[in-house]
């Protein structure tokens, strides 16, 4: 009895990560889909790009490969190169003028993902309803150092 109850409830958390994922993930195309229209639209270029470095919390090579496809669907961003030792993005965006800004919202886009994808009770935990990376993503207090550079 308390087993399928236990299913019930996991199936259940999973279900509800999965529809906030899609949810942000709805409204961050959208958003970008704005932003790019009206730079095509409007006269003048507020174009501002940049190539950082995005250290992945992603284990399995789907957790991976679904945050690469995620981080390319958004417009304005494109993953240019995927290493597995150590587990990095290497990600172009079009409005990069703040580089620890922008590796905040690749941040942030993979732990929203990793919550949905992974079980509720994954051992290196979800991040769904906590910090993102264990620490602030901006590279401060206890989380890991950041990198980027531009090209």
């Amino acid at each position: 009895m308390s087993t399928v109850s236990g299913t019930a409830r996991r199936a259940l958390v999973r279900t509800g990560r999965i529809l906030r994922f899609a949810g942000y993930f709805v409204v961050r195309l959208a958003q970008a889909n704005l932003v790019v229209a009206w730079e095509i639209l409007t006269p003048g270029s507020r174009l501002i790009p940049g190539v950082v470095r995005v250290p992945l919390r992603a284990v399995t090579d789907i957790e991976v490969a679904a945050v690469a496809l995620a981080v390319n669907l958004i417009p304005g961003t494109l993953t240019l190169r995927v290493t597995r030792q150590p587990a990095e993005l290497s990600v172009h965006g079009m409005y990069a003028a703040d580089p620890v800004a922008f590796r905040h919202e690749v941040t942030e886009l993979e732990w929203r993902l990793l919550a949905a994808l992974r079980p509720a009770d994954h051992p290196e935990g979800n991040a769904a309803d906590g910090d993102p990376a264990g620490g602030d993503p901006a590279g401060g207090g206890g989380g890991p150092r950041w990198r980027w550079r531009w090209r």
